[in-house]
């Protein structure tokens, strides 16, 4: 090895629970660090059970979730060491609108000298719970590989108000809620594997050697890879807005399944503005398609500016039409709101500034119509060649959040954010993925983790590809399909967690039937699927499921 070197520094504590991996699988274990608190994973403020989550205190609803996306990760990812993952909540960076939901990483990194094992390169930085899995054995007994932390202060005043967090497993969050599910997944995958060790303000690598993530990266700008440049080259590429991408092959290659075709704002006339123009869509209202947004583009007048920060002074122009209006000085859902009003059919909005913005916010109204964000410069174009402006979105030729050549887009806004840039995928990607830098609501970690798993085995991760076995019985499910569906992994989690929760094992048998019925219900299995795990929970295995999982070391206390 090259050396140990503390990431966050975290030790092994008290309040450790879990459950035993499958084979050909890993056993990821948390560490509850609130233990004995009355806080977080430890609050006792009673709870109605809710979207498949029978906790009856908030704290152990929160612990179900935890260890339902360590089970899920577990089946998809293969380790002989088991991984443990330090847990807790406490009040992060957040204002009354805005905040971080949560924060985690590897705590410690290590390296092979060379020759490294199969599948890792020498003198290359890896995270802990990855390298232990190349190396067979624990590089930090007794501690934690992954400290996480989440928002315990979602909700209160002057953090996120309004909001709060949905401990369900089914993805069916009401308005306003955060599914914790997601978040706990995202967070999780940080301290697997997905994040560089660099500094990105200095462009140096960590302790002067290359990270594995970033001997990925790529700056298609530069057309150079990250190590290839200088350090300051470095920081500039970490500002390069939609030039760096992911070469690794498996994400390359799972990008077709993941990922739609690209839209674009294709204006047709006049010949000056011509041509396809690319855009970000808005946090919210109908998406922007070919059968919803096309026309001609009329510019807002409201007053001396185009912000559309005021009712319309040129409503009956606007009226039937597309409005094109200047970020500025008001809110987003304000624009939108006013654009409504005047009769548009859609919005753009252009940027104010260098790079491009994606229009977010609380509607206080419905929003009916689509919305769309373009760059500055784009949006400099348009406005000077308003006279017969039109055009609409269409069907391009690429991935929406990959690059000509079908790499993956990472996230590089022209300002560095902290924490946020270059360690996820860019905003982007449609559909939305689970490790861009900000939660969208339109997830389902429960059974898609997209993009991830391909990432993870382009660093060294072996993957559990074959079909779901449950004690011995092949579900004839997948564990990972292409494109990172995890119905597989989804299958062995809810048994383990139906049979921790149920009474009897009659009421265990009973629970996971009516679950594979709902599977089969909602479309994620075929019927032969259904039918061959109908076959696998028959009364001998369910009482051995039972037995192993409803008394062992899987219950939830």
């Amino acid at each position: 090895m090259i050396r140990r070197s503390v990431w966050f520094g975290a030790l092994l504590g008290a309040g450790l629970f879990g459950t035993v991996g499958s084979a050909a699988a890993s056993q990821i274990l948390i560490d509850n660090r609130d233990a004995g608190t009355a806080q977080g994973l430890d609050d006792p403020t009673p709870a109605n059970p809710v979207g498949g989550n029978p906790g009856v205190t908030r704290g152990e609803q929160a612990r179900i979730v935890f260890q339902f996306a360590a089970d899920l990760w577990g089946a998809v990812l293969q380790s002989d060491v088991p991984i443990t993952v330090s847990a807790s909540f406490a009040r992060l960076s957040c204002t009354a609108t805005s905040g971080v939901l949560g924060s985690a990483g590897t705590n410690y990194v290590f390296g092979f000298d060379a020759p490294a094992p199969a599948g890792a390169l020498a003198n290359t930085w890896y995270h802990s719970a990855l390298f232990d899995a190349l190396a067979g054995e624990d590089a930090a007994p007794g501690q934690a590989d992954i400290t996480a932390r989440f928002n315990g202060a979602l909700g209160s005043t002057d953090c996120l108000e309004g909001a709060s967090w949905y401990f369900g497993l089914d993805g069916k969050q009401p308005a306003g809620s955060i599914d914790f599910l997601n978040v706990v997944l995202h967070e999780m995958a940080h301290g697997l594997g997905f994040s560089g060790f660099g500094n990105l303000r200095t462009g140096l690598p960590f302790a002067g050697y290359p990270d594995v993530y970033s001997t990925f990266v790529f700056d298609n700008a530069q057309q150079k890879s990250w190590y290839a440049m200088t350090p300051t080259e470095r920081v500039a590429s970490a500002l390069n807005d939609g030039k760096l991408v992911f070469t690794g092959a498996n994400v390359k290659a799972q990008a077709p399944f993941a990922l739609a075709p690209l839209l674009q704002l294709r204006i047709s006339a006049p010949a000056a503005a011509a041509g396809d123009y690319g855009f970000n869509q808005a946090a919210f209202g109908p998406v922007a398609t070919p059968a919803n947004f096309s026309g001609g583009i009329v510019a807002a007048v409201t007053g001396a500016n185009r912000e559309g920060c005021t009712p319309f002074d040129n409503a009956a122009e606007v009226t039937g039409h597309l409005a094109l209006v200047d970020r500025g000085s008001c809110a987003f859902t304000v624009k939108v709101d006013n654009a409504q009003l005047a009769g548009a059919t859609g919005v753009i909005i252009a940027n104010n500034q260098p790079g491009n913005v994606v229009a977010g916010g609380t509607p206080v109204n419905p929003v009916t119509i689509p919305v769309i964000s373009v760059n500055q410069a784009d949006g400099n174009t348009m406005k000077a060649n308003l006279a017969g402006l039109s055009g609409g979105v269409v069907v391009g030729n690429t991935l929406a959040g990959a690059d000509a050549a079908g790499h993956v887009q990472l996230y590089a806004p022209t300002v560095l954010a902290q924490g946020s840039s270059f360690s996820h995928y860019d905003t982007r990607l449609t559909p939305n993925a689970l490790m861009e830098y900000a939660i969208s609501a339109d997830l389902a970690g429960q059974i898609d983790v997209d993009l991830t798993p391909a990432l993870f085995k382009d660093e060294g991760w072996k993957l559990n590809e074959a079909n779901q076995r449950l004690l011995g019985c092949d579900t004839d499910i997948p564990t990972i399909a292409p494109g990172g569906v995890i119905v597989g992994a989804n299958v062995v989690a809810s048994a383990r967690l139906l049979a921790a929760a149920a009474g009897s094992l009659g009421e265990y048998r009973s629970a996971i039937h009516n679950y594979a019925d709902r599977l089969a219900g909602d479309g994620l299995l075929s019927r032969r699927q259904a039918q061959r795990l109908d076959r696998c929970l028959n009364p001998a295995r369910t009482r051995q499921q039972f037995e192993a999982w409803g008394s062992g070391s899987g219950k939830q206390d």
